[in-house]
């Protein structure tokens, strides 16, 4: 079955389609990705799929020639009718509608267009998020352009209107985001739109990596003190312990080279002498 025609072009299909959805969620698990940069991200893989579904991926090609040539990676092959092979175009068709059907901008079939509110409220927030973007703006724009976008934008994530419409018009003159701070609150908030669930999955792996058999009686508190230093602490290298070390001292604790300190006294082993000498006796 491995060395059979239909399953090297059963292989490179779901390899082309998997790669395409592996790199689809590296982008979404971007902690700096925005809503709208995540929706563009996700419409353009669609077009990938659907552009698959006519013109075959790199694998396919490569799959191809090997069925035709009966070879592959040194491997002869051989026809086993057992295995179904998969349509290409239509396996990457069902995939790319199975996508769209998951995207807040989609139209179920059974919902009314005009009572489907959250739709054309996400669409709109998609559209007013999208003129933050230089290559969505007309050649030599109004200086008008977006405001009310933008107007719409601060009401959404009540940040100052007249700042931050002030601060747009100075991004559409100079185009440099960086340096206009009247912008930054609405960028901010907008950045705080989770995306994903990545950020709840890195948590969770933390939890496990900290809550093992061997630390199962760790309280609630401490649990989540050492995954906030281990989820959203800074590194090693950049962490200044001197504050710390400070309030751990002024609050009466013992310094790390303390030698008055109570010395740790040792059992009374002698209970258990005759034992161990007969364990060291040669059998």
């Amino acid at each position: 079955m491995l060395g059979s025609v239909e399953f090297v072009h059963n292989l490179d299909v779901m390899h082309d389609g998997l790669s395409e959805l592996a790199t689809l969620s590296l982008q979404l698990q971007n902690r700096s990705i925005s809503l709208w940069n995540a929706n563009t991200c996700i419409e353009r893989t669609i077009r990938v799929l659907n552009s698959m579904a006519n013109q075959p991926g790199p694998r396919s090609e490569e799959a191809s020639h090997a069925c035709v040539n009966l070879i592959f990676k040194d491997v002869p092959l051989i026809n086993y009718a057992k295995i179904p092979k998969i349509n290409s175009g239509q396996f990457f068709r069902s995939l790319s509608n199975n996508m769209h059907s998951r995207l807040f901008t989609f139209q179920a079939s059974n919902t009314a267009s005009s009572g489907n509110t959250f739709k054309n409220k996400y669409e709109d927030l998609l559209k007013d998020m999208e003129v933050l973007e230089p290559k969505s703006w007309p050649d030599n724009c109004d200086i008008q352009f977006g405001d009310k976008n933008i107007r719409r934008l601060t009401a959404t994530f009540q940040v100052d209107e007249r700042s931050t419409v002030q601060g747009f018009r100075e991004y559409k003159d100079t185009r440099v985001i960086s340096s206009i701070s009247p912008l930054n609150p609405l960028l901010v908030a907008i950045k705080t739109i989770a995306i994903s669930s990545s950020e709840c999955e890195r948590t969770f792996s933390a939890m496990n990596n900290t809550v093992t058999f061997e630390r199962n009686k760790l309280t609630t508190q401490h649990i989540s003190s050492l995954l906030f230093i281990q989820c959203v602490g800074p590194p090693v290298i950049a962490f200044n312990p001197a504050n710390y070390v400070k309030s751990w001292i002024l609050n009466g604790r013992r310094y790390a080279n303390e030698l008055c300190c109570p010395k740790r006294q040792l059992k009374n082993c002698d209970n258990y002498s005759q034992l161990w000498n007969l364990l060291n006796e040669d059998v």
